[in-house]
């Protein structure tokens, strides 16, 4: 049975029925979170006065782990010849149980301080847009989360956030979570990937224990495929180290279910600026146009997706009435390599557009194309 969005996300805080369990256990949680609170305090002068080396970044995960009560549980073993760890996402922790274990660096959006980013394992992706970071440090992985925010576990979104492109061997890892009395994730319609969850990590302090099982899966070789084929390649792979289904859905998508019902007809700005997108390519069905437009919200980056081959289509074919007016480039699905063949297909797709817009207005008032 196919996955729906409320069965991908936590709405409630607590869970479970045992409320006796529960009221016992608040003084001493109360407790244990002023004690981490000062333990937090320890960590960020701990963060600004000592070194930045190996073995205080090391002092300083474990310091985290007993400050946010995480316990991280590994199995499997690290391939060697992988600078890149593609894992699910389930919490706004995993960066730090993972750092903790296996010493990855993951690559964020979030605007966190820095000493917390840096005590969490997180860096700006903008550090390892060279893939010649992964040659000079193979000693220290980064790990991706292309699901781009946290579910509840129960599947397996679809991987749209990639910072760069992958290398030709990657490791998967599967990671799940387990915590007494309340859920590790709460959705709320105001998430955004780009604001960290603090409701979540407060709710860290407070828990006696968040045990995080780290299981590293056998290495896949790129082969012949290509980025598209490859994330599926790994995807697959995640899915079924969990033991959970593929749900077609992005994160984004997961705070629409959470909001009002949505009407049956689609709001008339979307409507507007899925009729412009249309104009421009004519061979995009409208239903992807609107299912792209509800995420970017901009008729500019919904075209780069569908020209760029970041969002896939199936052309339809156009009215046999009519011919198609002007052409537009067909999506390669490749991100050119140099900044130079990025500018040509930029300016290209820019001359395309210009003349179709020039065209369509020549015949909309009858000009004669010979004196414009």
């Amino acid at each position: 049975m196919a996955l729906t969005v409320d069965k991908l996300i936590n709405d409630d805080r607590f869970c479970g029925e045992n409320v006796l369990q529960f009221i016992l256990y608040l003084p001493l949680g109360i407790v244990l979170l002023l004690v981490r609170i000062v333990l937090a305090l320890v960590l960020w002068i701990a963060s600004i006065i000592l070194p930045n080396n190996q073995a205080v970044r090391q002092l300083l995960s474990t310091l985290a782990c007993w400050t946010f009560g995480v316990y991280v549980k590994l199995k499997g073993s690290r391939d060697p010849r992988c600078s890149v760890m593609v894992a699910n996402c389930v919490s706004c922790l995993d960066s730090l149980a993972a750092s903790h274990v296996l010493g990855t660096i993951s690559l964020k959006k979030w605007k966190v301080p820095p000493f917390f980013a840096s005590t969490l394992g997180i860096r700006n992706a903008a550090q390892f847009v060279r893939k010649q970071h992964f040659a000079d440090c193979p000693s220290k992985p980064v790990l991706l989360q292309p699901e781009g925010g946290p579910t509840n576990g129960k599947g397996l979104l679809r991987f749209t956030d990639w910072p760069f492109q992958i290398g030709n061997r990657v490791q998967p890892v599967a990671i799940t979570v387990e915590r007494p009395f309340t859920n590790v994730t709460v959705h709320r319609p105001s998430d955004a990937r780009d604001k960290f969850p603090w409701s979540d990590a407060w709710w860290f302090l407070w828990t006696p224990a968040t045990v995080f099982r780290v299981r590293l899966l056998p290495a896949l070789e790129r082969r012949d495929d290509d980025d598209a084929a490859f994330a599926q390649r790994l995807r697959h792979a995640i899915a079924d180290g969990l033991g959970v289904e593929m749900a077609d859905y992005k994160w984004e998508e997961l705070n629409q279910g959470t909001s009002a019902p949505r009407r049956r007809e689609p709001p008339a700005e979307l409507t507007r600026l899925a009729r412009q997108v249309k104009e421009v390519l004519p061979a995009v069905p409208i239903r992807d146009i609107m299912r792209d437009l509800a995420t970017t919200r901009s008729v500019d980056v919904t075209i780069t997706n569908f020209l760029e081959g970041a969002t896939p289509y199936t052309p339809e074919d156009p009215p046999a009435s009519s011919a198609p007016r002007y052409v537009t480039p067909a999506p390669t699905g490749v991100f050119p390599a140099s900044a130079r063949d990025r500018q040509l297909s930029f300016q290209e797709r820019k001359t395309h557009m210009i003349a179709a817009a020039r065209r369509r207005y020549i015949e909309k008032h009858g000009l004669d194309a010979a004196l414009c």
